[in-house]
């Protein structure tokens, strides 16, 4: 609960910060969200199975350095968390986190260093396996909206990619 409270702390600061730098009026536009459409969803997707499968690399890489005991911190923490507050953490999460690294982050400095702060960001787990994870799959979402000019294409692969995540940490999968 208590890693619940921090997170949307941080996540109303962030959003705080990008509204303030943005401005309210033209949001969405000004922010990289353009048209939802297929094409769109089917980057997403697109992108979604290439985190998935950069996930699995990573977690097997750790593992066969035998750092099995890092690997699983963040299983516990959402299994220590009760699952709406998880997922609502992890829904807004997506989308501020998207908002902030990638629409405006990643726009005033580059991939590079916004990939960076997004993959330190994710030290809140207490895993150095998540924040090279997240930092690989950060490349991955930059990537994406680098080429779609879409802010929905990272968002959309980043919430399906945090439910299968928890889907799967859960046992729903």
């Amino acid at each position: 609960m208590i890693l619940a409270n921090i997170s949307l702390l941080l996540y109303a600061v962030m959003l705080a910060l990008v509204l303030y730098s943005v401005g309210t009026k033209g949001f969405i536009k000004k922010i990289g969200f353009k048209k939802l459409d297929g094409h769109t969803i089917l980057s997403a997707g697109f992108y979604l199975v290439v985190m998935l499968i950069l996930s699995a690399v990573i977690g097997a890489i750790f593992y066969a350095a035998g750092q099995q005991e890092d690997l699983q911190k963040v299983s516990q923490t959402i299994k220590s968390t009760n699952l709406p507050d998880v997922l609502i953490v992890l829904l807004l999460g997506s989308i501020v986190e998207e908002l902030f690294f990638r629409g405006y982050l990643m726009r005033k400095t580059n991939i590079l260093f916004s990939t960076f702060v997004f993959g330190y960001f994710h030290i809140i787990y207490g895993s150095f396996s998540e924040v090279v994870g997240a930092f690989f799959l950060g490349l991955v979402l930059a990537y994406s909206f680098s080429r779609s000019k879409n802010l929905y294409v990272p968002t959309i692969a980043h919430i399906a990619y945090n439910l299968i995540t928890v889907a799967v940490v859960v046992g729903a999968v």
